[in-house]
């Protein structure tokens, strides 16, 4: 019977490099092996790549490591074309017009404040980050973003209420048209991409609010990516894609101790701390899993990656359990014996399979490789996402900030009940213990959006916010 696994391919990936290698197989994170920290509380710097990769555009290559004083200068061909379409009673009047758009266009440290949706377009990467920013910013485009027609419009679309905005956008340097760039990595988690989608779009349309949120819904989407996705990973094929799995956050200004839920080894980031070094090994494994016949290659001949569970249910449906599990034994066979591991493993079923080959896997790579690839999680949640809470290590946060953000997008335009929303935040990765739940209806209650009045007596409903 034919092979369902390509181990003669895999045989050869490993002899003609001698290294581990995914092959084919499409990446999953922009994450390095060499840890830089570069991402920690600087996610903004990756923001304007993305969008421009969104829209297909780039900076003028003469434009692309200019300062963000030098567009400024009074010499500057953006100020100077503003300043044409203005008339002026005297220099004063000039040179307070020029001071004006500083403040209004940049802040404290020169970065550009994108006062217009795109504007985004114009906020350069850092140049000392260029290499590692790009991946993140291609990961954003191909697994959240897509080919949503939406979004690119969002971005691209000039539309303005007031006069110092429109001399902006209308004087601005043209941007240049560029090709899409090629698919790097793809979404394994569909629904929590798609919600991001929906939740950006839903903002687009309170332009204000949409300016200062953009950065941190992307960055908790992206991080709630990463964690749900560890979460799943280490389920192997018993995983369920459909919804997110429970990971408990703490508020920002709450006590925590040992017994509440954020702080559970489980449940809380403890766990996703714990599996972090596990993650290398997964992709990998995941990568050797998706050389297979059932797998058809993108139009870049890379190959999507399959999951445990997509693979499992697959050959389940089609009957042909024990044709991946031989395959599956001839590889581990294989890849013990480059290993030269004393005790070959033999699995007895295809469950079982799965987990020996990640095993291998783990016991034939670097740990200081895997264990700095991890680290990267808590660079990207550093600061924002991640608190240390003293003995009981670092737990998950959410500050006021981010709680009003998730609200919105989790109410829209429609009061709902108060059950409902706590729903909403699960169905974004974010469950709360009854303690934060406490907190949360007493602050609500204190900011107003808290509606008692209903026709079922009791009942609480949340109001919309935006």
């Amino acid at each position: 019977m034919e092979q369902i696994l390509k181990v003669d391919d895999l045989n050869k990936l490993l002899t003609t490099k001698n290294k581990h290698t995914v092959g084919d197989a499409i990446d999953v994170l922009p994450f390095l092996t060499k840890r830089t920290k570069a991402i920690k509380e600087n996610f903004n710097g990756v923001l304007g790549e993305y969008i421009r990769r969104v829209c297909e555009v780039e900076l003028a290559k003469n434009k692309r490591k200019e300062s963000v004083e030098e567009l400024l200068e009074s010499d500057n061909e953006l100020v100077s074309q503003i300043l044409k379409q203005v008339s002026f009673d005297d220099e004063n009047s000039k040179n307070d017009l020029e001071r004006f758009i500083g403040s209004f266009l940049f802040n404290e440290e020169n970065e550009i404040k994108p006062i217009h949706p795109y504007l985004f377009n114009y906020v350069p990467v850092p140049e000392k980050y260029d290499n590692e920013f790009n991946k993140y910013a291609q990961f954003l485009k191909d697994a959240f973003a897509g080919d949503s027609s939406a979004l690119k419009e969002t971005f691209n679309q000039k539309v303005h209420h007031d006069i110092l905005t429109e001399l902006i956008l209308e004087n601005i340097e043209s941007l240049k048209d560029s090709k899409p760039k090629e698919q790097n990595y793809q979404s394994m988690l569909p629904s929590i991409t798609g919600l991001y989608q929906e939740d950006l779009l839903y903002l687009s349309h309170h332009q204000e609010y949409f300016l200062q949120s953009f950065e941190l819904l992307t960055h908790f989407y992206m991080m709630t990516y990463v964690c749900q996705l560890i979460l799943k990973l280490e389920r192997f094929e018993s995983a369920d894609y459909s919804e997110p799995s429970p990971l408990y956050y703490a508020l920002d200004w709450e006590s925590v101790s040992k017994r509440r839920k954020p702080a559970d080894e489980l449940e809380g980031f403890k766990f996703i701390k714990d599996k972090s070094s596990n993650l290398f090994v997964h992709i990998h494994t995941l990568s050797h899993l998706s050389h297979n016949r059932f797998n058809t290659s993108l139009s870049n001949n890379k190959k999507p990656l399959m999951n445990y569970k997509e693979l499992y249910d697959l050959v389940t449906q089609k009957g042909q359990e024990d044709v991946l599990l031989k395959d599956l034994k001839a590889w581990i066979e294989n890849y013990s014996e480059w290993q030269k591991m004393k005790d070959e493993p033999k699995p007895q079923s295809l469950e079982e399979a799965f987990s020996v080959m990640f095993s291998c896997l783990k016991h034939g790579m670097s740990t200081t490789v895997c264990e700095k690839y991890g680290k990267n999680i808590e660079d990207l949640g550093s600061g924002r996402f991640i608190k240390s809470r003293g003995s009981l290590g670092h737990v998950l946060n959410i500050n006021h900030e981010m709680l009003l953000l998730l609200t919105a997008v989790s109410v829209k335009d429609k009061r709902i009940p108060l059950n409902q929303l706590f729903e909403e935040f699960e169905k974004r990765g974010v469950m709360f213990d009854r303690y934060s739940k406490k907190e949360i209806i007493a602050l609500f209650d204190s900011l107003n959006i808290l509606d008692k009045k209903s026709d079922s007596g009791d009942a609480q409903y949340v109001k919309p916010i935006l």
